[in-house]
């Protein structure tokens, strides 16, 4: 009974990992922006991607302790002041936990995945009010929310695809 509860203890610090390192690429591509004639957004709220399929059976303590850790590389890597995102993140994994996420199709989940980055955006809004002493640029911020809600579908495929083709006990 010992091995069994061992190996599920590696198994589940094995599954908060693989989110983490799961994260770390979101968070490269969320770094990415792109210029249409007048029009500059990016990608920042694709990270909530990573925190939205979090791993199930992934241990609690250690998610908690990896999703911290991502939102510190997630603010150093884009400059922002320390703290903000991994707040956000913090917030929402705790706010979504216990919550089962739909398996009703691509529909339900875009408008639930919409939910998380509004979410998200209100609340790393707030906190940059807070850390900076004024209000960040809403617009930007809010049209970086909406760039990452479109190309939501891609990273879903993607997902849809991974999961497939690995078990789904293990998938992220």
């Amino acid at each position: 009974m010992t091995d069994q509860k061992t190996v599920s203890q590696t198994q589940s610090f094995s599954l908060a990992l693989q989110g983490f390192l799961a994260g770390i690429i979101i968070v490269f591509l969320s770094l990415l922006s792109l210029d249409l004639g007048i029009l500059h957004f990016g990608f920042s709220f694709l990270p909530v991607f990573i925190i939205y399929f979090w791993p199930c059976a992934a241990s609690y303590t250690w998610s908690l302790f990896f999703i911290f850790l991502l939102g510190m590389y997630y603010d150093i890597a884009s400059a922002n002041p320390l703290g903000i995102w991994t707040l956000t993140f913090l917030i929402l994994f705790m706010t979504l936990d216990g919550v089962p996420k739909s398996k009703s199709g691509l529909g339900i989940t875009i408008i639930e995945f919409s939910l998380c980055v509004m979410f998200s955006a209100i609340v790393a809004f707030l906190f940059g009010w807070l850390s900076l002493g004024r209000p960040p640029q809403i617009v930007t911020l809010f049209g970086n929310a909406v760039a990452s809600i479109v190309v939501f579908p891609i990273f879903y495929w993607l997902r849809s695809l991974f999961v497939t083709i690995r078990s789904p006990s293990m998938s992220l």
